[in-house]
């Protein structure tokens, strides 16, 4: 037997072995997995809130250097490039602080006080449809009981709350603290982005072969390119879709402008599903005021997600993942069945990725076996 394919047995086993025994092994290596992951959740935060504020920072770091510093005093231009995108970002906390979620608030308060006028249009609304098909009349009136009942039991679990203030309060400084360290540690990625990828660089470069190390920088790229187009493409998607909701809710005087909005814009949020999700909710709302306007706005939904997919989107976050809707739908399947919520927002990247490294592998191939067959 030759060396190489000695060595080639050698790799093939011990893979098969750490295959089994993480196989084997599976619930404890994730619970430690876990445990690492929430020991250093203010660094991972950190990491990802310096990833999402990369671009901005550039944006503005680049036009600093080009309009203001000549590109002299880069270091200047890089602290107050950081500098005015955090308090960019704190503005528009703030505002949405002072101004989104009171009149959010009042919408909710408005249409729990209207409630009962509302299930009473519906019920209406559910017997008409039934005499016009021709079947018996649906006994909703039971549904009235089962709402105050439950709005009950939200108030005294809120009143049960209140003994604990001391625990919440514990948690709140938590938080903020957890949100110092987080924001520290986020700036220092993006004013020293460079230094660290260089001894990141120098680190991978010297302990591993060159071919796994040129490997993984590949996969890196990939994984950048993918979720930077990801996170801006629907955060992009969610502000347009929501603002655009907004106005012609309130040029077609709607109810619940903002609030339908807001919905729409954070159900935007998950992939394919989301703008349908979002819509149904509204319809349904919408249905228990009048259902002219239900419908009505259905149109004007559908009109919307149709000119902001095809005319405005592209142009504004680019081309898109380039992942096949198939894919796409069972990606945030089998991301809602494993992580959640949080398995929905992170399974279309993830599958992306893999969908780009698989296909270039395969394209890879092909072209090699073209060359040698030739």
């Amino acid at each position: 037997m030759s060396d190489k394919m000695t060595r080639n047995l050698i790799i093939v086993i011990t893979y098969a072995v750490a295959l089994v025994l993480i196989v084997i092994n599976f619930t404890p290596i994730m619970q430690a997995v876990w445990k690492f992951i929430v020991l250093f959740k203010p660094f991972f935060i950190g990491i990802a809130i310096a990833f999402v504020l990369n671009k901005p920072c550039m944006a503005v770091e680049k036009f600093l250097n080009k309009r203001l510093f000549k590109n002299r005093l880069k270091s200047v231009a890089r602290g107050l490039a950081i500098t005015i995108t955090y308090l960019l970002v704190f503005l528009m906390i703030t505002l949405i602080i002072s101004f989104i979620i009171p009149e959010l608030i009042k919408s909710i308060q408005v249409f729990l006080n209207n409630m009962g006028a509302y299930i009473d249009n519906f019920c209406d609304l559910t017997n008409e449809v039934s005499e016009l098909l021709g079947l018996e009349k649906i006994d909703l009136s039971s549904l009235d009981k089962l709402i105050l009942e439950y709005t009950n039991k939200l108030g005294s679990s809120i009143t049960e709350l209140m003994p604990k203030i001391i625990s919440i309060t514990t948690g709140v400084v938590s938080f903020i603290a957890t949100l110092v360290i987080t924001v520290v540690f986020s700036i220092y990625i993006l004013a020293g982005k460079e230094r660290l990828m260089g001894q990141c660089k120098k680190v991978f470069g010297t302990y591993l072969p060159k071919g796994l190390y040129n490997k993984g920088a590949y996969v890196y790229r990939v994984v950048v390119d993918v979720f930077n187009k990801y996170i801006y493409g629907q955060l992009a998607e969610a502000f347009i879709l929501g603002s655009l909701c907004f106005i012609g809710m309130i040029i077609l005087r709607f109810e619940y402008a903002l609030l339908i909005s807001v919905l729409i814009a954070i159900t935007a949020l998950v992939p394919y599903f989301g703008a349908y999700i979002g819509g149904f909710c509204a319809f349904m709302l919408l249905l228990m005021i009048s259902p002219t306007k239900a419908i009505w706005f259905l149109v004007y939904l559908i009109v919307l997600q149709q000119l902001e997919n095809n005319l405005i989107y592209p142009r504004v976050a680019g081309s898109s993942l380039g992942l096949p809707g198939i894919w796409v739908v069972l990606a945030v399947i089998v991301g809602a069945g494993v992580g959640g919520s949080v398995g929905v927002l992170l399974g279309v990247p993830i599958a992306t990725v893999i969908f780009t490294l698989v296909k270039n592998d395969v394209l890879r191939r092909a072209q090699k076996q073209n060359i040698n067959s030739k």
